[in-house]
């Protein structure tokens, strides 16, 4: 009886680490923002060393405006709601929503910019690849229905 139930614990576990293994070999490939958007780029656009060292400085000074306004966005929203809280006129309400918003938009011009940045330093042959790669990030940037089926998928 002892040594039936060490050859089912042993084939039990044999199993389960097939399945593991298995699971880490055949895992699908990673999404963009799992894998690291500025990896998958230079990789699809196949950037020279020169070119990497261009775009990652841009992408650091990219990522630090961002951080900025994603900082003064944060005060501006808990600002926004503290209004529930406190009595004031609608014109304080109205003046923080618009500076929300237009951060919103410098985000999104800012990021614009980046990408034409990018394009700059492109050759002909990474030219015509560039439209498969905006195409790719284009979900994330607007954080689409497309973007969280995928990330759904890949969570599966």
């Amino acid at each position: 009886m002892n040594n039936k139930l060490y050859k089912i614990g042993f084939f039990g576990l044999l199993v389960i680490n097939i399945g593991l293994v298995a699971l880490f070999i055949f895992k699908p490939k990673p999404h963009m923002r799992q894998r690291g958007a500025r990896e998958q780029i230079s990789e699809k656009l196949a950037f020279s060393d020169e070119q990497e060292k261009q775009f990652g400085e841009m992408v650091k000074i990219h990522r630090q405006a961002i951080r900025e306004i994603m900082e003064e966005e944060r005060t501006l929203v808990r600002s926004y709601f503290e209004q529930l809280s406190i009595t004031t006129g609608s014109e304080d309400k109205e003046l923080l929503l618009r500076q929300i918003m237009k951060l919103k938009k410098d985000k999104i011009v800012l990021t614009y910019h980046h990408f034409e940045e990018l394009k700059s330093i492109c050759n002909e042959d990474q030219l015509a690849k560039f439209d498969e790669v905006i195409a790719d990030v284009i979900p994330m940037l607007a954080d689409s229905p497309e973007r969280q089926i995928k990330r759904r998928n890949s969570n599966d």
